[in-house]
């Protein structure tokens, strides 16, 4: 494996495990340097820093089925349908719906492969590229997302409705929320890439929440959010409800 992958900097780096039903998928995954998720199956959170994958039982030799064997860095995301990413099967039954297609680096070979012994019914997870080099089990590799669902259920409780997923640029916001004068994109995360941050489209604005602070001071970020919202001259997009039960 390459010395980099060692630097601790790049081990707290995000990493989604994604499930690989078909060997094509992945042999395009190599060959190709994308990877698509349809949009409407995404996790809540499709954002991450590197991509690895989970290759089911349909892989042979059975060495590498039911593993991770395999990961990337992810480079850019883009949202097209499934006729334009395959236009060899324009007729398919779900041509028109929206994938999400992830442009990747070279694939990096596990020295050591994540095996599923016992608990095989994976769909996506979100982990570090630390636990990736070093789990033996599949079972090792999950993160509490608790400060994630508590932002995202106190965005909901103050009848905001947060969306996930949304392009901005080359990478997905995690939380989207509509102003009148634009966007607010909430990026999750303890790394920051103020290149990556600063490429900006018009009328978007970005914050980045850590779990920890989220954790610690979830009314002080959920402030945060209601000061960037009044600046951009307030929510669009608000739920009918009873009165906020949670301090903006």
């Amino acid at each position: 494996m390459d010395f980099a992958y060692s630097d601790p900097y790049l081990q707290r780096r995000t990493v989604l495990v994604a499930v690989v039903n078909q060997p094509e998928d992945l042999r395009r995954a190599a060959s190709d340097g994308w990877y698509r998720i349809p949009q409407r199956r995404a996790p809540r959170r499709v954002g991450a820093d590197f991509l690895a994958f989970y290759q089911t039982g349909a892989f042979q030799p059975k060495e590498e089925s039911h593993t991770i064997t395999w990961f990337a860095p992810i480079q850019r995301y883009r949202l097209l349908t499934r006729a334009e990413l395959l236009p060899d099967e324009a007729d398919h039954p779900r041509a028109q719906d929206y994938y999400f297609r992830i442009d990747i680096g070279t694939l990096v070979r596990l020295d050591q492969p994540v095996h599923a012994a016992t608990f095989r019914r994976v769909t996506f997870i979100h982990t570090t590229l630390e636990r990736l080099l070093h789990a033996q089990d599949i079972t090792e590799l999950r993160r509490d997302d608790g400060p994630f669902d508590a932002l995202w259920q106190a965005l909901r409780d103050n009848r905001l409705r947060p969306l996930p997923n949304r392009l901005v640029g080359d990478w997905p916001a995690d939380i989207a929320l509509r102003a009148r004068n634009g966007y607010l994109g909430i990026r999750y995360g303890d790394e920051t890439d103020s290149v990556r941050d600063a490429l900006l489209p018009d009328r978007w604005r970005l914050l980045r929440l850590a779990p920890g602070q989220i954790a610690s001071d979830l009314p002080g970020c959920l402030r945060r959010i209601a000061a960037e919202l009044i600046d951009m001259g307030g929510a669009l997009d608000t739920m009918a409800g009873p009165a906020l039960n949670r301090p903006l």
